[in-house]
């Protein structure tokens, strides 16, 4: 990962979508609010989620690169590409 996670920085956070269907995956804007301190862990961070019905507070999000990242560390892919419940940098738009 090239660009390192930081107290206020914009993330997409990876809803998990419903066992049933009724709900996909789907890339939550959110803000970190928390580095851990874990060295086993170094990219878990806490979130604040931002949902379009209210917040969700989640600590020790795991990161998660996605299929279709590059070497320069650009993110690709989208919810599709990523587990429910991790988080990743936001995919660039032209």
């Amino acid at each position: 990962m090239t660009q390192q996670p930081s107290i206020g920085r914009i993330v997409h956070y990876v809803s998990h979508g419903t066992p049933g269907g009724e709900y996909t995956k789907e890339c939550r804007a959110a803000v970190i609010t928390e580095l851990t301190s874990d060295p086993e862990h170094p990219d878990q961070v806490g979130l604040a989620v931002l949902n379009p019905t209210g917040f969700f507070f989640n600590q020790a999000c795991e990161h998660h690169e996605a299929e279709g990242d590059d070497e320069a560390g650009m993110p690709g892919g989208g919810a599709l590409n990523h587990p429910g419940g991790t988080w990743h940098w936001p995919e660039r738009t032209a």
